[in-house]
């Protein structure tokens, strides 16, 4: 008996809904949110660098030598029936290192036999550098990258599409199944926008909790699927386009939480991940819109496609040139350090704005005009409205300098205008 499975479209009324919603929330958050420095943090993807369960986003880690190294699982319903896939967990290593702020590069270990392909990203457009640039803060973060470098051109989404194959007498050699001899994926090409901000830029007395939003498109491994009908290959395919949303949250200064979700181009996955200094541990949901398996042995795709699935990854985190002084385990107090300088530009800013509105208040005061009333009334909101941004501000700077024990920078010294001369009488 034939499995019953779902029908696919392609990018439908329903995924350009979702997509509308996600940009109204990011416009309306990003409008609302003063522009102070939000923290950015992401884990690694489960194969293919800095992203969330399966996507990219448009970051790349700050410093130069950053590395990271992990190992991730995805549990596989495998079945007798089905001979040529009887492997039930479906295991990658992945190591990627960053330079220059702007780029990731990596390799992904398919399999033992080996089996290999390389990664790279681009950061085109860093937000957080827009920040205090007027209008140009509502950009997203921009990015391109490329996966699956390397001449296993026949790879899906889960990295699979080899096998050993023995001759009498030869050595093993490693063939493309004949699943999969029809999935063109090398040198996958994609780009992608992220947008974040924290809740408390919205309202102060909200947790100091990251929001990120992603939405990219792609080809190869975002919209090949070989000769397999795509209503065997996946339930909510969108012809390339991803996207997804994350949230992290710090309950100390060394462990980062982070929970996300997304549209991987090809269904819906939903993870959580815990960096601890270096060390991260992740648990996702994978192909939730598939539901349970439909396995149908005279049809071997049925063995790895279509149902919902359980993840892990476990790994490590740190810098090249930080394991040249023996720091094995990450330290969060030089980025604390270094956000905290950021937020105290950002102080020193807008006192010094506050100065300026001070004397022009002032100064519209002594004239005493009335065709002036309504310049005076404009540049007192904006005093009230900058006044609270800075008490914001210090507050974040004052609960960043208790996590690091360090001294408070020394204010900087604003000098006093002098008050214009009275009008004479």
């Amino acid at each position: 008996m034939r499995a019953a499975v779902r029908s696919n479209r392609p990018v439908g009324p329903r995924v350009v809904r979702i997509l509308v919603a996600c940009g109204v929330a990011v416009a309306v958050a990003a409008a609302t949110a003063r522009t102070a420095a939000a923290q950015e943090e992401f884990p690694q993807s489960r194969w293919w660098g800095a992203g969330l369960i399966d996507i990219p986003v448009a970051w790349t880690s700050p410093l130069t030598g950053d590395f990271s190294l992990q190992y991730s699982g995805t549990g596989f319903q495998t079945s007798a029936s089905v001979p040529q896939y009887r492997t039930g967990l479906n295991s990658q290593g992945t190591f990627s290192i960053s330079a220059l702020g702007r780029l990731e590069i990596g390799v992904t270990a398919y399999s033992g036999d080996p089996e290999q392909g390389f990664f790279g990203q681009l950061l085109l457009l860093r937000d957080l550098d827009l920040r205090n640039h007027g209008l140009l803060r509502f950009l997203p973060s921009l990015a391109i990258g490329v996966r699956n470098v390397g001449p296993y051109q026949h790879i899906d989404r889960f990295d699979i599409g080899y096998a050993e194959t023995y001759n009498t007498g030869t050595a093993p050699a490693i063939r493309v199944d004949s699943l999969h001899s029809a999935f063109d994926t090398k040198n996958t090409v994609y780009g992608v926008a992220t947008k974040g901000f924290l809740l408390s830029d919205l309202k102060s007395s909200l947790p100091e909790i990251g929001i990120n939003v992603t939405v990219g498109y792609g080809d190869g491994l975002f919209k090949n699927h070989g000769d397999i009908p795509i209503r065997l290959y996946a339930a909510d395919a969108t012809g390339g386009l991803f996207y997804g949303v994350s949230a992290n949250y710090r309950p100390t200064p060394n462990t980062v939480v982070t929970v996300m979700g997304e549209n991987n181009a090809w269904d819906f996955n939903a993870g959580a991940a815990v960096d601890y200094r270096g060390l991260r541990a992740g648990v996702d949901v994978t192909e939730i819109g598939a539901g349970s398996q439909k396995l149908d042995p005279s049809q071997p795709e049925t063995a790895i496609y279509h149902y919902m699935k359980f993840a892990f990854t476990v790994g490590w985190h740190s810098n090249i040139f930080a394991l040249i002084h023996g720091r094995f385990l990450e330290d969060h107090e030089a980025a604390l350090r270094k956000q905290r300088d950021a937020l105290q530009a950002d102080v020193n800013h807008r006192q010094q704005r506050i100065a300026e509105l001070q004397a022009l208040v002032r100064q519209y005061e002594a004239q005493n005009l009335l065709e002036l009333e309504q310049r005076r009334s404009a540049a007192q909101s904006e005093l009230q409205a900058e006044t609270e941004a800075l008490h914001r501000l210090e507050e974040r700077l004052k609960r960043i300098e208790q996590e690091t024990g360090g001294q408070t920078p020394p204010p900087p010294q604003v000098t006093p205008t002098a008050p214009p001369p009275k009008a004479p009488q």
